[in-house]
């Protein structure tokens, strides 16, 4: 609902976008479309047409990062319908010292891919570059900031949702594997144990030649990264029902 949404407006918050939709004005077009009087007083200024006006523009050019930029965290959930065939699940594992990336994991809706150091971390960049949206857990505080310390030169071009904040919006607090049990979502007997310290343990296992300890440490991860999928779906179609209207998309 990514074309429903007034967030990025200047001095439109949460409580002053409910006001507009309860006016029925639910979508860029229909604030187009609409004459000055049927607008509310928010978006009668210039500022908000022009801001209105640019992010139409940014939407259509396919330039993401600006709504990653104007957008607050709680609410890039919403670009995930019309951009759910353009999204990656990502998560990383590290050595536990110095925030080295050891597995970059992800998960494309369709198959995982695994980048590892010392093998082929490099030609992650451009699949994370081909992507419109990223979702993770908990990433803004952790797998982002070190992605983009790994890969400086990378556009990141992309809409990033951190599933944590809109599960919390939810009632649902607490660590990703928590959360997938209280949803239904089941892990291997293999990984349903691991915890993060688990994959340090097991990449230093690797180091030593224990192939048996990549492969499982692969397994943890891709289940990271498959399991947000469905928790993404849940989360999206679960908030999408509570704002009351039928939803319409632009072509991208």
């Amino acid at each position: 609902m990514l074309c429903n949404t007034f967030l990025h407006l200047p001095k439109v918050g949460p409580k002053t976008e409910s006001r507009i939709w309860e006016t029925g004005l639910h979508h860029w077009q229909d604030v187009l479309q609409a004459s000055a009087t049927e607008l509310p007083r928010c978006l009668q200024s210039d500022d908000a047409q022009v801001a209105l006006t640019q992010g139409i523009e940014q939407y259509q050019a396919g330039k993401w990062r600006y709504f990653d930029d104007c957008l607050p965290g709680g609410a890039k959930w919403r670009a995930y319908g019309p951009l759910r065939d353009r999204t990656l699940y990502v998560d990383i594992e590290t050595d536990g010292m110095s925030n080295q990336i050891t597995v970059l994991g992800v998960w494309d809706g369709n198959a995982f891919h695994a980048f590892v150091a010392g093998e082929n971390l490099e030609d992650g960049l451009q699949l994370l570059e081909s992507a419109a949206v990223i979702v993770t857990y908990n990433g803004a505080g952790f797998d982002m900031p070190i992605i983009r310390s790994r890969f400086p030169y990378n556009l990141f071009n992309h809409i990033h949702i951190d599933l944590m904040w809109p599960l919390r919006r939810l009632g649902f607090k607490g660590g990703l594997k928590g959360i997938e049990r209280q949803l239904g979502l089941e892990r291997s007997d293999a990984t349903q144990h691991m915890s993060g310290w688990d994959a340090v343990y097991l990449w230093q296992q690797y180091r030593r030649g224990s192939q048996e300890a990549k492969e499982l440490l692969l397994a943890y991860n891709e289940e990271d990264v498959r399991n947000l999928q469905p928790l993404m779906e849940w989360t999206y179609s679960t908030l999408v029902a509570h704002v009351g209207f039928p939803l319409r998309e632009m072509d991208v």
